[in-house]
């Protein structure tokens, strides 16, 4: 018994190795992948790991690994080769120091061991006093903390594919790396009654398959507000075609906008155009939400901005077109005229049902 115990153990032994073995060669093929996945799409997403440094410095790169023997490959834009002893490129144990750098030796330098891929990181130029890679700009609907800040960039220097992030460091926000139609929301933490003493601090970073750089971006709230959308309807049109037309329309500030609405005014502007030439015709007024537009007009939109500190103008809203119109298309005047049809018609009706009443009456005295 005792012997087909050991026999038993041995025999789990040997599955349990086989096991664990199975279970590193795993995880290596998932941290192997994982970096496939990074070099796919390095320029996509910013790397998880990347030193950079200026031109001609020297940057030493420490493979995070309990292994003694290692060997180092460096992935650029083009090829993978392996690292051997230089004048630009010196090996110690774990470390390896970069001498000089320039564009050719960036890029992605993986460390490796008999098991296979130990670590991996991406050296990039910082280009940062070089160039004025990229610029930001952003606006903000509302002066509330509840809505997030919006901003985009563009590229100057960098060219071909470019991984981008930013974040609010004013309030030590986390980065934003992953846009919404190009655009970054970055939360923040203003209050929108209380006067700002401190300006925002947008850091922005940018890296392509060889370079890096960083920019800030620093101002107060207040000076990129930029409402959104009003909504306009139209409350009643009077001497409807007519060269005297009256449109009275209502203007409501945009769901975003802090209330109360007092506290926080708009001035709004609305355009309109002119029936019998097209020509766009221009109105601004303040705080009041209703006003009157007079003259032929087709359609009109409307726009606003903050009347307190003369903000950017909100976008457009959708054109209106100007018309009495019911969902069936007629208009006031045609549902009149075809309430007086109807009324005409049934009248007859009646009457001659009464004339046909009066002869069957004749007919039966006779």
């Amino acid at each position: 018994m005792r012997g087909r115990d050991n026999h038993t153990s041995d025999i789990s032994a040997l599955n349990f190795d086989a096991t664990a073995a199975k279970m590193v060669w795993l995880i290596r093929f998932i941290l192997l992948f994982c970096l496939c996945i990074m070099r796919m799409s390095a320029l996509n997403l910013f790397p998880a790991k990347f030193e950079i440094a200026e031109r001609q410095a020297s940057v030493t790169l420490t493979c995070r690994t309990d292994k003694d023997k290692i060997t180092w490959k460096r992935e650029d834009a083009n090829t993978i080769e392996n690292i051997l002893q230089s004048e630009f490129e010196i090996l110690s144990g774990r470390d390896l120091t970069v001498i000089g750098l320039q564009e050719d030796l960036t890029g992605n330098y993986t460390c490796w061991s008999d098991s296979g891929l130990e670590d991996y990181t991406y050296l990039l130029l910082d280009k940062s006093k070089e160039a004025t890679a990229f610029q930001i700009n952003c606006t903000a609907e509302t002066f509330s903390c509840t809505e997030k800040i919006k901003c985009a960039w563009t590229p100057n220097d960098l060219t071909g594919e470019i991984a981008f992030r930013l974040r609010n460091a004013r309030d030590n926000g986390d980065w934003v790396s992953q846009p919404v139609d190009g655009v970054f929301y970055l939360p923040h933490s203003t209050d929108s009654y209380s006067e700002e003493s401190e300006r925002l601090l947008i850091t922005g970073e940018a890296a392509s398959k060889c370079c890096y750089v960083k920019t800030e971006y620093s101002f107060f709230l207040r000076d990129i507000i930029k409402p959104a959308n009003p909504n306009i309807s139209i409350c009643s049109i009077k001497n409807e075609g007519s060269d005297d037309q009256i449109v009275e329309v209502k203007v409501e500030p945009p769901s975003t906008w802090p209330q109360p609405h007092s506290f926080f005014p708009l001035k709004h502007q609305i355009e309109y155009e002119i029936r019998h030439d097209g020509k766009l015709m221009t109105k601004e007024w303040e705080d009041k939400s209703k006003n009157e537009v007079t003259g032929s007009i087709t359609k009109l939109r409307v726009r606003c901005r903050d009347l307190l500190l003369l903000s950017q103008w909100s976008e457009w809203s959708e054109w209106k077109n100007v018309t009495n119109r019911e969902k069936g298309g007629r208009s006031k005047g045609q549902r009149k005229k075809q309430r007086n049809k109807k009324k005409n018609k049934k009248n007859k009706k009646t009457k001659q049902k009464n004339k046909n009443k009066n002869k069957h009456l004749n007919l039966s005295y006779v």
